[in-house]
C-alpha cells in the first residue's frame, strides 16, 4: 500500500520553510528499504538484527521525503537546477540517508542517481558495495530495479542506454571518484546523442557525499595554496560542466561539517535553495556524550576520554618518537581486553569483532613507523604468551595487563565473570586472531578489510581513516595528532571515526587525545549545536551564512584566527575582486550597494578630488560592525574572491577584539568616481571576468600629465584597512551591449600584517 508523504511547509525541525517543488509518495520499494533497515526482536525480547526502531522509522521517512520534496521531479528537465544541502552528525547515518533517497526516488519515476563518493578510491568502493548490500542485498528480485554502474566509460554507454530503455524502469546509480577526471568522462556519456534519446524527458539526482571536500572546497591553510587550489578547482569546474549537460537536475549536498560550505558562500558557488537536517537514532554516541556537553549529555562523566601524556604526544617535528609510547602500549592492552570482554565474555548479538584505530600523524612515513611498532610489539606479546607459566616475562607482561585491568571493567558495575583470570586466558588467542592495516594513500594501503574474519583489527593511518570512511565496530581510538596552531574545527570534526552506534558496547570504548585536542573538541561541540540550532531556525542558507558570519558565539574557522601563511601571503596590499559570475549576484550587489550609499550619504567627509569626474572619489570611516555587515551582504560567485570576503570578516573580528592593545574601530569606506558615469571596462561573457589586459583600476598618471593622479590603488587610508566600491559598466567583448555591476577591492596595509605576524601564540605548522 502506498503512501502519500505530504511535509508542514514549515517544519522548523528539517530546516527549509521556503517552496517544496513536488509532493512525494512513498511507494513499495522505500516501505521495503524501510523494513529492511529496521531491528528485528524475538519473542523473547532479544535483538536478532539491530537496526530502526519503529518511532525512527517515522523520522527516517519524514527526514528522506522532506529531501526529495526540495528536488526538482524526475521530469523536470525544463525546469532551472535546483541544490539541496543536507546536514547530519559525523558517522550518524548519512550513507543510509542517502541509500533510502534512492529508493523513495524510485517510487517517484526517477531513472538516474548519480554518487560523488569522496576522494579515494576506497570511499567509492566502501559506498558502492553498501548500496549494493543494502538495495539489492540477498533478494534477486531487487537486480531487475537497482541497476549500479560505477566509474562508466563512453564503453558502458550500451550498457546503461539498455537500462533506460528496459520496460523494468530501474533506477540506474552511478557511484564515482570526486575527481574531474572521472566526473569529465561521465560528462561525456550525458552529452552522447544515443544516451540523450533514451533519457526523454527525465531529470538527474546528484549525491555529493561529504560535499565540502573537493567539490567547494573547504576554507584554511591548504586553500590559500595556489596549486591546491587550481587542482581543487578542476573538480569544481568538472561538476559545473555535468550540470550543465543535465537540464533540470538536482545537486544534493550531504555533510557533517557544513562550516566551509556556509564560510566560502555557498550560495553563490553552488546555489543551495534549501537545506534538512538529519536527527540520529536510537544508540548514537556523539560528541556531546562523549564529551559530556550539555544537559545530561555526559556519558559515564566524560571517563571514554583518555589524556595521551605530552611526553607522548607524536609531532613529527616537536617531538619524533623514536619507540614505541607507553600509553600506545596501555592503549593497545586496553583494546584486547575489550575485544575479550565483548566477543568472548559478554557477547552481545551482532557484535563478533572489535577494532582499533591508529592515528598518528598525516605522512605515510611515519604511520608505517607506528605500524611497525604494533606489529613488533603483538609478535613479542604473542611469543612471551607461548612460554610456561611462570616465566619472569610472562609474569611481568600479565602483570601489565592486569594493572590496566579495572580501565577495562570501569563501567561493569562489578560483573563476576569479567574476573581478571577469566579475561586473561583468552589474551593470546585474542592475539592469534588479528589483523593489522596500513590504511594509507599509497601503494601499501590496506583498503578491503574482511571485517568478520578476525576478532581483532586495528587500522593504522591518517587521511583515508579521516573522512568518509566507516571504521567497523571500533573500541579503541588513538590519536596522539595535533596541529601546533589552532586547528581548523571542521577537519578535527572529521577525524571522529569513534562516534557512531555503539550502545551495545559502549562501556568499552576508549578514546585517547592529546590534551590540546580534547579542549578543541570541547569548543568543537558547542559550536556544531549553536550552527545546527541556527540551521533549524533559518529558511535559507543565505540566512544562515550571514547569521554565522555577524554572530560573536560562531567562530568555527581555526577559533576566528588566521594562520601566519593566510595574513603574510593574502592580506596585505591591494586586491580587486570580481562579482559578475552570473546576473542574480550582479542583481544582488546593485541592491545591497545602493541601498548602503543611501543610507550613509551624508557620512561622507573625506574627499579626493582630482582633475576630472573620473578621478574624484570620497570616503568616510565606517565602524568594523557595519563593514562586516556590508561584506557579507556583498556576493560573490568566485572561491578565490568568496574565500577573500571571508578571510576579510575574520581579520576584521581579529583586529577589533578587545583582546587588542588597541582594537580596531573602523575601516575606510571608499566610493570611487562617486558623481561620474559608470566607468566603463571590457568584458569576457565566456569566462564571466574581465578581458584580457582589462584591469579594474584606474592608474597613476603620466609623467607628462600635470594632474598628478597616484592612481585608484592609492586612494586609501593609512591607518586602517580600506574597502572600495567600483561603479562599472560592462562592455561585451564584440558587442554594443554593457550592464551595470559593482565589486570590490580591498587594501590591507602591510604594517597590520608585520604586526600580526610577529604575535608568536599564532602558528599554523601541523
Amino acid at each position: 500500500m502506498q503512501q502519500v508523504v505530504v511535509l508542514t511547509r514549515d517544519d522548523n525541525k528539517y530546516g527549509s520553510k521556503g517552496h517544496a517543488l513536488q509532493n512525494v509518495t512513498s511507494g513499495p520499494h522505500f516501505e521495503d528499504f524501510i523494513n529492511s533497515q529496521k531491528k528485528v526482536i524475538d519473542e523473547h525480547g532479544t535483538v536478532i538484527k539491530k537496526g530502526l526502531t519503529d518511532s525512527c522509522a517515522v523520522q527516517f521517512r519524514s527526514e528522506t521525503a522532506h529531501i526529495l520534496n526540495y528536488s526538482n521531479p524526475h521530469n523536470a528537465c525544463h525546469m532551472p537546477d535546483t541544490t539541496h544541502l543536507v546536514v547530519g552528525y559525523v558517522q550518524s547515518g548519512k550513507t543510509m540517508s542517502f541509500t533510502g533517497l534512492m529508493a523513495l526516488a524510485l517510487d517517484n519515476g526517477y531513472r538516474i542517481v548519480i554518487v560523488l563518493a569522496g576522494t579515494k578510491l576506497n570511499l567509492r568502493t566502501q559506498t558502492s558495495e553498501r548500496l549494493r548490500k543494502d538495495l539489492i542485498g540477498k533478494n534477486s528480485d531487487n537486480n531487475d530495479f537497482y541497476k549500479i554502474h560505477m566509474s562508466p566509460t563512453k564503453d558502458d554507454i550500451e550498457d546503461i542506454i539498455g537500462h533506460l530503455e528496459s520496460s523494468d524502469k530501474p533506477i540506474i546509480i552511478i557511484p564515482l571518484l570526486k575527481h574531474y577526471q572521472q566526473i569529465n568522462r561521465l560528462t561525456e556519456i550525458f552529452q552522447n546523442t544515443d544516451f540523450k534519446d533514451a533519457m526523454k524527458e527525465e531529470s538527474v539526482l546528484i549525491v555529493d557525499d561529504e560535499a565540502d571536500q573537493a567539490s567547494l572546497n573547504s576554507y584554511g591553510r591548504k586553500n590559500s595554496i595556489e596549486e591546491g587550489e587550481e587542482e581543487l578547482s578542476s573538480t569544481y569546474r568538472a561538476i559545473l560542466k555535468l550540470r550543465e549537460t543535465l537540464p533540470g537536475n538536482t545537486y544534493i549536498q550531504y555533510t557533517a561539517t557544513p562550516q566551509a560550505n556556509l564560510l566560502i558562500n555557498i550560495q553563490d558557488l553552488l546555489s543551495p535553495d534549501s537545506h534538512t537536517l538529519l536527527y540520529p537514532g536510537e544508540g548514537y554516541i556523539g560528541g556531546k556524550l562523549f564529551f559530556g556537553k550539555g544537559k545530561n549529555h555526559s556519558l559515564f562523566n566524560g571517563s571514554l576520554i583518555k589524556e595521551i601524556p605530552p611526553e607522548d604526544v607524536f609531532h613529527k617535528k616537536r617531538n619524533p618518537l623514536t619507540r614505541m609510547p607507553q600509553s600506545l602500549k596501555d592503549a593497545l592492552m586496553l583494546h584486547i581486553m575489550a575485544v575479550i570482554i565483548i566477543t568472548k565474555i559478554i557477547r552481545p548479538r551482532n557484535i563478533r569483532f572489535l577494532s582499533m584505530m591508529v592515528h598518528p600523524d598525516n605522512t605515510n612515513e611515519w604511520n608505517k613507523i607506528f605500524k611497525k611498532w604494533i606489529d613488533a610489539e603483538l609478535k613479542n606479546w604473542r611469543k612471551i604468551l607461548s612460554e610456561p607459566d611462570g616465566q619472569d616475562d610472562k609474569v611481568d607482561l600479565l602483570e601489565q595487563f592486569k594493572k590496566n585491568y579495572p580501565i577495562a571493567i570501569e563501567h561493569y558495575d562489578n560483573d563476576p565473570q569479567l574476573a581478571f583470570s577469566n579475561v586473561s586466558k583468552y589474551i593470546k588467542d585474542i592475539i592469534n586472531d588479528k589483523k593489522t592495516y596500513l590504511v594509507n594513500s599509497d601503494k601499501d594501503a590496506n583498503t578491503h578489510i574482511e571485517w568478520n574474519n578476525y576478532k581483532m583489527h586495528i587500522l593504522v593511518g591518517a587521511e583515508m581513516l579521516n573522512r568518509g570512511f566507516t571504521v567497523e565496530n571500533l573500541a579503541t581510538t588513538y590519536m596522539p595528532r595535533y596541529n601546533t596552531g589552532v586547528s581548523n574545527a571542521d577537519t578535527i570534526e572529521q577525524r571522529c571515526r569513534f562516534f557512531g552506534y555503539k550502545e551495545d558496547y559502549i562501556k568499552s570504548c576508549l578514546v585517547f587525545l592529546p590534551k590540546i585536542s580534547i579542549e578543541n573538541y570541547y569548543n568543537y561541540i558547542d559550536h556544531e549545536e549553536e550552527l545546527r540550532s541556527l540551521l533549524g531556525k533559518c529558511s535559507t542558507l543565505t540566512e544562515v551564512e550571514h547569521a554565522v558570519l555577524l554572530s560573536d558565539k560562531l567562530r568555527p574557522s581555526r577559533l576566528n584566527v588566521l594562520p601566519k601563511s593566510i595574513v603574510s601571503n593574502r592580506l596585505k596590499g591591494t586586491f580587486a575582486l570580481q562579482a559578475f559570475e552570473d546576473e542574480a549576484i550582479i542583481r544582488e550587489n546593485i541592491k545591497t550597494s545602493t541601498k548602503f550609499i543611501e543610507n550613509h550619504d551624508t557620512d561622507f567627509d573625506i574627499y579626493y578630488t582630482y582633475t576630472t569626474k573620473d578621478r574624484t572619489h570620497r570616503g568616510f570611516k565606517l565602524s568594523v560592525d557595519e563593514a562586516i555587515t556590508f561584506l557579507a551582504d556583498f556576493h560573490f560567485g568566485n572561491y578565490r574572491d568568496s574565500l577573500r570576503k571571508t578571510e576579510t570578516i575574520r581579520y576584521l573580528r581579529y583586529l577589533s577584539s578587545d583582546d587588542m592593545e588597541k582594537p580596531l574601530r573602523y575601516v575606510y569606506f571608499i566610493q570611487m568616481a562617486y558623481n561620474s558615469q559608470a566607468r566603463e571596462r571590457s568584458f569576457d561573457i565566456k569566462t564571466r571576468q574581465f578581458s584580457l589586459n582589462t584591469r579594474l583600476f584606474a592608474g597613476p598618471s603620466s609623467a607628462t600629465d600635470k594632474t598628478d593622479y597616484p592612481g585608484d590603488v592609492k586612494i586609501i587610508g593609512n591607518d586602517s584597512i580600506t574597502i572600495q566600491l567600483h561603479h562599472l559598466s560592462l562592455k561585451f567583448e564584440n558587442s554594443d551591449i554593457r550592464k551595470e555591476a559593482y565589486t570590490l577591492a580591498v587594501n590591507y596595509p602591510e604594517d597590520f600584517a608585520v604586526s600580526y605576524i610577529s604575535n608568536g601564540s599564532i602558528d599554523d605548522d601541523d
